[in-house]
């Protein structure tokens, strides 16, 4: 009986300590501010009716950067907040169609793109076991996107729209150093525009629309503070168009488009 007694104490204090190596992972993982080396292979598809339409896609080279916080704050356990900017620039290949003064001429060429977005997180950690967390957020942010294609006829164009949603962060700690995450967002678009740099032309004004994301990563513990992390994203975006003017007068439309995005990053992080 006395044995049996034994086995089941530490039993229990195993499994209490199991609880304080896996929450201290996660914690460690989401109390940290990073920056990162990312990539991202952008693709862009104009549906217009008919043609010609323009299709984008190409490598950005760009950076991250990252702080996040999870303490207990006035009363609320594990109180989550995290802010995210990534910026990303490069030449994409643009097939399409360029204005002149005698039409829409087709043709391929550079596009000197440069995207960035901006978000911020605030949710709250569930433990759902000794080394498992579910984090749910309000999601809130900015991007834009300038397009800049080269050549005779091009002109630069400013994209950019709000966004407000959802999402939920699942974390799991298979070690004391090694925390891993699925975050899947799911995001309005909203207030979106297009503004064209040619003179007496307005920007177009877009409608609300939708925007998924999904990412997956991985966040290891070096030795002390120093984290080594990283991962892959994908989301999905559209822009639903509008009319432009130009001195009042309605000149055509911008058209219904959609955005794919494939993103990774490798970074280094301090945990505080």
């Amino acid at each position: 009986m006395k044995k049996n007694a034994l086995f089941s104490i530490a039993a229990l204090l195993a499994g209490f300590s199991g609880v304080a190596f896996a929450n201290t992972a996660i914690l460690n993982a989401n109390n940290e501010m990073g920056i990162a080396a990312t990539g991202t292979l952008m693709n862009y598809q104009e549906h217009v009716t008919p043609g010609p339409a323009d299709t984008e896609s190409g490598w950005m080279p760009g950076f991250g950067v990252k702080y996040s916080l999870m303490q207990n704050i006035m009363g609320v356990n594990n109180a989550y907040v995290a802010i995210h900017f990534n910026r990303s620039a490069g030449g994409i290949n643009y097939h399409g169609a360029l204005q002149t003064a005698h039409g829409d001429i087709p043709t391929k060429t550079t596009d000197d793109a440069t995207i960035y977005d901006v978000t911020g997180r605030v949710g709250m950690g569930m433990s759902l076991s000794s080394n498992m967390m579910l984090t749910p957020f309000v999601v809130g942010g900015y991007q834009h996107w300038n397009r800049n294609p080269q050549g005779p006829g091009a002109y630069t164009e400013d994209y950019g729209a709000g966004l407000v949603g959802l999402g939920a962060k699942f974390q799991y700690a298979p070690t004391a150093n090694l925390v891993i995450s699925a975050t899947p967002e799911f995001m309005a678009v909203v207030g979106g525009s297009a503004q064209p740099h040619i003179p007496g032309i307005s920007s177009a004004k877009f409608g609300t629309s939708g925007e998924e994301k999904l990412s997956v990563g991985a966040d290891y513990r070096i030795s002390g503070h120093v984290h080594l992390y990283g991962g892959l994203s994908y989301t999905h975006f559209n822009y639903t168009g509008g009319p432009l003017f130009a001195d009042g007068q309605h000149i055509g439309y911008e058209p219904l488009s959609s955005t794919n995005l494939f993103g990774m990053q490798l970074g280094v992080a301090y945990n505080f």
